[in-house]
C-alpha cells in the first residue's frame, strides 16, 4: 500500500523502518500498515488516494467556501 507525505517529504519514520522519498513510501507490512494509518494527523501521513485531512474551522471542503 502507497502512503504520502506531503508535509514531509522525506519523512523517515525510525521506529516502522520506513522512508518516505519524495513524499512516498510504499508498505506492504500489515502491522505498519496499521500503525502508519495510526499516526497523528498533524503529520499529514495517509494513504494515497485518500482524502486530505481538513482542519477544524478551516472551511475546507465546504461548497461555495474560496479558501
Amino acid at each position: 500500500m502507497k502512503f504520502v507525505s506531503p508535509q514531509y517529504p522525506q519523512l523517515v519514520v525510525h521506529d516502522l523502518g520506513v522512508r518516505f522519498v519524495d513524499g512516498e513510501a510504499e508498505v506492504t507490512d500489515k502491522t505498519t500498515i496499521d500503525a502508519l494509518r495510526a499516526m497523528p494527523t498533524d503529520i499529514g501521513v495517509r494513504a494515497a488516494g485518500g482524502r486530505p485531512p481538513s482542519s477544524p474551522g478551516s472551511g475546507a471542503g465546504k461548497p461555495g467556501n474560496a479558501d
